[in-house]
């Protein structure tokens, strides 16, 4: 009886290795939709050094099919990873909030700074937190500033609304109905570059933030724990080759070529 439990016992551990293994096979993977040279939707598919990144990495550590989905806002992303229909998200930075669904790869892999967008000709002086008080900021939902200081000050102290997409903010702000918008740089550089609103908009030149991305796992994936550590290894590597900086070159170039692309007129057609 026991030779038969000790038997039964190896084969349960061998078949759900098995299994976990068969699952891992295959990673879906999602990130912002709109933040260039990071990320962005190109004809309906993310692209971006960031969308390179974790293909590559994910297929170093074993993975075999590596299946990018792209949702409309960063929020509906976030939102799909905490639910578990995707098993990993990149471009996270760190919240208590967000670690409550989400198990990160560590080290970070890139960061990001925090700006600080205002109207041509009404500009201020940053050279504190407390000089953003008294003016009316916007900001997208599913932001996160972390438990940081800064965090802090922005619970507490600022007068801060969320707004559906930085999109959203920026026409706010441009209608005269707040002073200023917070957002993150790749996401700021996408959104004026796209539109255009190098003339209309002007990014203050100091920050108030810097935040690390990561590479995040939804809790409710079933290959967080096989692919975590090997993943931080593929990462560490990456980061000793300079990839991302030489990914987010690339796809800056890419990025701006494809929105010189000239518009072809569709004819309409004869009746």
């Amino acid at each position: 009886m026991k030779k038969f439990t000790f038997i039964f016992a190896i084969a349960s551990v061998l078949f759900t290795g098995s299994v976990q293994a068969q699952v891992c096979d295959s990673v879906t993977v999602t990130g912002p939709p709109s933040g260039a040279p990071s990320s962005w939707a190109f004809d309906g598919t993310l692209v971006g050094a960031s969308v390179e990144l974790a293909q590559m990495t994910l297929r170093a550590a074993g993975v075999k099919k590596v299946t990018i989905k792209t949702f409309p806002t960063w929020p509906e992303a976030l939102e799909a990873t905490r639910r578990g229909d995707v098993d990993m998200i990149f471009s996270a930075g760190w919240s208590s909030e967000r670690a409550r669904y989400l198990t990160y790869v560590y080290p970070a892999y890139a960061y990001q700074f925090l700006q600080v967008i205002v109207r041509k000709g009404t500009g201020f002086s940053l050279n504190s937190y407390a000089d953003l008080k008294g003016r009316v900021g916007i900001a997208g939902r599913g932001e996160t500033y972390g438990d940081s200081t800064f965090g802090l000050f922005v619970e507490k102290e600022l007068q801060l609304e969320r707004s559906p997409s930085l999109s959203v903010s920026i026409d706010r702000l441009l209608a005269g109905e707040a002073d200023y918008i917070l957002a993150y740089e790749n996401a700021a550089y996408s959104e004026i570059y796209t539109r255009d609103l190098g003339d209309k908009l002007h990014i203050l030149p100091t920050y108030p933030y810097r935040t690390d991305t990561f590479f995040a796992f939804s809790k409710r994936s079933k290959c967080a724990s096989a692919l975590i550590p090997k993943l931080e290894l593929e990462v560490v590597k990456a980061a000793k080759r300079n990839e991302f900086f030489l990914l987010t070159k690339k796809y800056r170039t890419l990025f701006n070529e494809s929105q010189n692309l000239p518009v072809v007129a569709v004819p309409k057609s004869s009746r």
